[in-house]
């Protein structure tokens, strides 16, 4: 079993740990029939597609704000709810982990190559309930200030932007939580879905990746030498994130082999020729 597979079998066991009440764990089913590929989103129909950037959404004070102010730059989008006590935190705090191991990298940094906007799909969701989910995250300050959270007055622009994502979740009465993909999902500057990345499946190189490819050439001089670097690396749809790109790797060796042994044919011919020159004299 791949590692994306085990991520998201981890993620519909941590739904069913941490996010149920006391009174559902007694109700509840010995076995449970969700089958886990529910919990992914169809990439390769969703790449490329553009997000309406009309959609409209309320941060921690309230101010409204739309999902098209966010282009300029990437943009990490995780969909969550905030009454979760369990799987919600455990996505967002494994993002958190790796946004704190790139700022440490100091390769690119929140909120000056990209944004992180977390929203949530409930509509019972408040100002009050967003304010003690992002509290209980214990985000540090220069991630925490541009990392925006927030819920949908109108709450069809909500479901209209997961309907455009594909993105299903569902409310279990017995279990009284919410199942749903933990995926991270890139956004172009320009709002086009570029990749979606699994929690708890990646490390912080994944992301810095991500995001890298999500800027689609729109890069600063300072960022050319980590491009260039990225492009050892290519995304594995079957294991759900970043590995070498071996056929780069081999076609780079071929290349430099047929280099060297043109290079050692020219100069052993040469001083075969200049030998012969020589004895001819």
């Amino acid at each position: 079993m791949g590692r994306f597979l085990q991520a998201l079998l981890t993620a519909v066991v941590l739904v069913g740990i941490f996010s149920t009440g006391a009174s559902a764990a007694y109700m509840r089913q010995p076995e449970s029939d969700i089958d886990p590929s529910v919990f992914k989103l169809d990439e390769k129909h969703l790449l490329g597609q553009k997000l309406d950037k009309s959609y409209r959404f309320s941060d921690l004070e309230g101010k409204e704000f739309s999902l098209g102010d966010l282009y300029g730059k990437p943009t990490i989008l995780v969909l969550s709810y905030y009454t979760c006590d369990g799987a919600c935190s455990v996505i967002n705090n494994d993002l958190l982990d790796l946004l704190v191991l790139l700022e440490e990298a100091e390769n690119i940094t929140i909120g000056k190559d990209f944004n992180v906007l977390t929203l949530s799909f409930d509509e019972n969701d408040t100002l009050e309930t967003l304010t003690e989910f992002k509290n209980n995250l214990r985000l540090p300050k220069d991630i925490k200030d541009h990392w925006t959270f927030a819920v949908a007055p109108d709450f069809t622009h909500l479901q209209a932007l997961t309907k455009s994502l594909g993105y299903k979740y569902f409310w279990s009465p017995q279990d009284r939580t919410f199942y749903h993909p933990g995926a991270f999902i890139f956004l172009t500057p320009k709002g086009r879905v570029s990749r979606v990345l699994y929690a708890l499946a990646n490390e912080a190189k994944d992301i810095e990746l991500a995001v890298l490819e999500s800027k689609q050439g729109q890069f600063k001089v300072s960022e050319i030498v980590n491009y260039a670097a990225s492009l050892c690396y290519s995304y594995n749809y079957k294991e759900g994130r970043y590995t070498y790109n071996i056929p780069l790797f081999v076609a780079v060796g071929s290349l430099t082999l047929g280099v060297i042994t043109f290079s050692g044919s020219v100069v052993f011919f040469g001083r075969r020729r200049k030998k012969r020159l020589m004895e001819g004299s």
